[in-house]
């Protein structure tokens, strides 16, 4: 299942953002650390204003710069011929 990786200055931020967006709560992942979203596969980015101001915010932009790195290409599922 897809998860929502939410890079936001709080909590409170990403579950409004979730909130507003209809995203049900299961499917989003706060980055509060770098334990908390390290090896993660099927996901997708969302940047909130707070997490701009983050002092750990090039540590979790390294993560997941590493995460997305070891997802397995779309390309692989397509066969020898190309279709």
């Amino acid at each position: 299942m897809l998860k929502y990786v939410v890079c936001a200055g709080s909590v409170a931020e990403a579950r409004a953002w979730a909130q507003l967006h209809a995203i049900p709560q299961r499917q989003c992942l706060y980055a509060s650390s770098v334990r908390k979203i390290e090896g993660l596969r099927d996901f997708a980015v969302v940047r909130l204003q707070g997490f701009f101001g983050r002092p750990d915010r090039d540590e979790i932009e390294g993560c997941l710069r590493r995460n997305e790195l070891k997802r397995r290409s779309p390309l692989a599922d397509l066969g020898s011929d190309g279709a």
